[in-house]
């Protein structure tokens, strides 16, 4: 049987994932795609956590955790950055704007 509180942990983790997933698909403004995939990197991190306290292995989990948060601090550093250059460059953080501007106008 799921003890109630890991139950929660798990419903707010795959909240976190799906309104990442959701960023990722759904939006074109480049700012939010990278909100998105930090939502997700959060959603995995907290299963992860829960995942540990199910098992009664917190401790390793937790290590797991701490080398995921390393991961996507990197990544969004990087993430941004390439933000930052894109929208130098094209003038816009909107993904099909760019792609148009990349294709010669759309043609």
């Amino acid at each position: 049987m799921i003890i109630p509180a890991a139950l929660v942990g798990m419903i707010i983790a795959c909240a976190l994932f799906a309104i990442g997933l959701a960023c990722l698909i759904a939006r074109r403004n480049l700012l939010k795609m990278v909100m998105g995939l930090e939502f997700l990197g959060n959603g995995v991190s907290l299963l992860f956590i829960v995942g540990g306290f199910l098992a009664g292995d917190v401790g390793l989990s937790q290590a797991i955790v701490f080398t995921l948060i390393a991961i996507e601090a990197v990544i969004a550093g990087l993430a941004l950055a390439l933000v930052i250059l894109a929208r130098k460059y094209w003038q816009t953080f909107d993904c099909a704007a760019i792609f148009l501007l990349t294709r010669g106008g759309g043609t």
